[in-house]
């Protein structure tokens, strides 16, 4: 009985003791990321569920810079200029232009290394001898109730991170190579409507 009180009072502490671990890490880890002029990472992602029994892979590289992004995948390329977000379907030959609605709450590609800043509870779960794991909460109702975070530790880089939704069903994206400081220009980050002639225009802004 008296281990079993003793247990209970040192409980919170323990807890704590993680949460301010698992800060420390995430500070060096956004010091670092933050500390990059760009980042051009290629990535592999796998969806599956057990609801669907769907089990796909899919691979791509996403580049970043201050707050534009250029997403390019076999099916699709997303481009982000700050401002204004274009979707080009290329089988569809279609781009759909948006303005960015920073009040949506989705996860932006220009944010996905930096996403436990905000509005995220963190805990240290884990370390073995190449990553740490700190899984992230969201302090509000979204489309995902977890957010597992690999990284790292001799690089204090994001490996991998696999999201949850609350269907169950698992996005998991793990980061097969990550380049930083690549001289990139500002028109990468936009969609050349004058490159695609045959390309349907559907302008929502």
């Amino acid at each position: 009985m008296n281990k079993l009180i003793y247990f209970l009072i040192l409980f919170p502490c323990i807890i704590l003791a993680q949460d301010q671990k698992a800060k420390s890490i995430l500070d060096q880890l956004s010091d670092k990321t933050k500390s990059y002029s760009s980042i051009e990472a290629k990535f592999t992602n796998t969806f599956s569920s057990t609801v669907t029994d769907i089990n796909e892979s899919q691979s791509g590289t996403l580049y970043l810079k201050d707050d534009a992004y250029r997403l390019e995948m076999e099916a699709q390329t997303i481009i982000c200029d700050g401002e204004t977000n274009w979707i080009y379907l290329k089988d569809d030959e279609e781009v759909n232009i948006t303005e960015i609605d920073d009040e949506e709450n989705e996860i932006n590609p220009s944010k996905i290394f930096t996403i436990y800043e905000n509005g995220y509870k963190y805990k240290f779960v884990r370390e073995d001898g190449k990553n740490y794991q700190i899984d992230l909460f969201p302090i509000e109702s979204g489309p995902f109730t977890k957010v597992e975070l690999f990284i790292n530790k001799s690089k204090m880089q994001i490996s991998s991170f696999n999201m949850i939704d609350k269907q169950g069903s698992h996005y998991k994206y793990v980061i097969d190579s990550f380049v930083t400081n690549k001289e990139m220009n500002n028109d990468f980050f936009e969609f050349k409507t004058a490159d695609y002639p045959n390309v349907d225009i559907i302008d929502l802004r």
